[in-house]
């Protein structure tokens, strides 16, 4: 287990606000204590150097010079949940950029053709609504959901129906 080191006074916190939004989710008043936030700030910091330094000797001893998403997971194999939520953020990262990308590319092709959106230039794209039907796995469960010929994605990577 780690031990759990304190914050010099004038070092900068990087978690409160996100903490303070944590806390009110899971029933806490809306302006917690300050005390119960820098705890909770540095037993987060605490863990996530432990897993970071744990992740970066497997990566010395296999003589890489660059961290890798395979680092991590060897890491955190001891816990199976933690595990698994990780990499259902891996894959829905990468269905993110893929869906950033299909719609640069289009973006693209419509400013290289002068044309507006929903102009006639062939890529299945029109008036922003994608002509593709694609169907995705959702983490553990295995549902899969279709992308409808009317579902948007917007810039971020979210589809609108």
């Amino acid at each position: 287990m780690a031990v759990i080191k304190r914050y010099p006074k004038g070092k900068q916190r990087m978690f409160t606000n996100d903490l303070k939004s944590l806390l009110y989710a899971y029933g806490d008043s809306a302006s917690p204590n300050i005390e119960t936030i820098h705890m909770l700030e540095d037993c987060v910091t605490s863990y996530l150097i432990d897993v970071i330094t744990e992740a970066n000797s497997v990566r010395k001893l296999q003589k890489r010079s660059k961290f890798a998403e395979s680092d991590l997971k060897f890491a955190l194999r001891g816990e199976p949940v933690k595990l698994g939520r990780m990499e259902d953020l891996s894959v829905l990262s990468k269905e993110i950029t893929r869906a950033n990308r299909m719609f640069d590319v289009s973006e693209k092709a419509h400013a290289q053709n002068g044309s507006a959106i929903g102009g006639g230039s062939g890529d299945g794209v029109h008036n922003g609504k994608s002509s593709i039907t694609k169907n995705t796995k959702f983490g553990k469960t295995g549902k899969t959901s279709k992308m409808s010929k009317t579902s948007k994605v917007n810039k971020k990577g979210n589809i609108k129906r």
